[in-house]
């Protein structure tokens, strides 16, 4: 067993092609974090009465108007102009807070799409490039323990999205100290909801574990890497066509109905998990004035399903890799 992952730990070192997907995660999430950063400018200076009120002035506003009447009808003019600066100005702040720390972690966590779509390339490259070189049969010749081997590969890609997202968590650290030492000032952030923080990192990991075992099923059944991608996007459309077909029924409208079932569909399970868990363990609000939600419990849906689709999808990957005939 241990010659079988040495074997494995050289053959994933010395192909460029996922050294090159391994690295261009952490860098494509820094540079996603560092251009966000900057694209919120300057900070919109605080609403200052007394000057709105001598530009109203300055323009003529309340000209015929008595004096008595002229106070209150300027009192109103300028708190009418303070709304929507400070809207401005707390949605600025908003959206400075999620590159300030702690919250800067839940940001770069939330970049975990990068980590799955490299997950999908990383099987895909290292099971499908055995059948499009003809060295499938020189690695079972290695070993003829189909199943343990298949097992071996996908732990092994396994290992790296966790590497990947503590590396994600790493650069959450870092990053904020960066833009600091850039000059950037941040705003004072609440502290996360740790349970939340833990539904999120669980859930990247247990969409990590779908997307490698349908990656595996799907190169496995085509025979091909390439077209890995296109299986993909075809299941995509469908789940998309189903779910387009039962949000017509009232039953799934209705949150005490069937709702759930539909939290229940990979795609959908994992854009719901992350989405639920994100907010709630940033306890941020997308706008000033929105609620923050605290309740995880519409995160359990997402949690039991995406095991139970993650483990049908490697059972195929399994039984297609055990039995198949291997000709090339």
């Amino acid at each position: 067993m241990s010659g079988l992952v040495r074997a494995e730990w050289i053959r994933f070192r010395k192909r460029q092609s996922i050294q090159i997907i391994v690295l261009a995660v952490p860098l494509l999430a820094a540079f996603m974090f560092l251009a966000g950063a900057s694209s919120t400018g300057p900070e919109p200076p605080p609403f200052d009465a007394a000057a709105v009120r001598a530009d109203l002035i300055a323009q003529g506003f309340g000209l015929g108007l008595p004096p008595d009447e002229l106070g209150t009808a300027l009192d109103d003019a300028v708190e009418a102009q303070r709304f929507p600066v400070e809207q401005m100005r707390e949605q600025y702040l908003l959206r400075r807070s999620t590159f300030a720390f702690p919250q800067s972690m839940v940001t770069l966590l939330g970049s975990g799409t990068l980590v799955l779509f490299a997950l999908l390339l990383l099987v895909a490259t290292s099971l499908g490039d055995e059948f499009g070189w003809g060295t499938i049969r020189t690695t079972l010749l290695a070993s003829s323990l189909r199943g343990r081997l298949l097992l071996l590969r996908l732990g092994a890609v396994s290992a790296i999205s966790i590497g990947l997202l503590a590396t994600l968590a790493v650069l959450g650290l870092v990053l904020p100290v960066v833009l600091t030492a850039l000059g950037t000032r941040h705003p004072d952030v609440p502290s996360l909801n740790l349970a939340g923080l833990g539904v999120l990192v669980l859930g990247t990991l247990e969409a990590g574990f779908v997307i490698v075992a349908f990656g595996a099923m799907a190169t496995l059944l085509v025979r091909s890497g390439s077209l890995t991608l296109v299986v993909l996007l075809v299941y995509v459309a469908v789940e998309a066509a189903i779910l387009t077909v039962l949000i017509r029924f009232d039953a799934f409208k209705e949150q005490d109905g069937l709702a759930w079932v539909l939290d229940a569909f990979p795609v959908r399970g994992i854009s719901r998990l992350v989405d639920t868990a994100g907010r709630v363990a940033s306890g941020l609000p997308r706008f000033p004035g929105e609620p923050v939600p605290t309740d995880l419990s519409v995160a359990m849906v997402p949690l039991v399903a995406l095991l139970v689709w993650g483990a049908a999808f490697l059972a195929i990957a399994y039984r297609r890799f055990t039995r198949m005939d291997i000709v090339e």
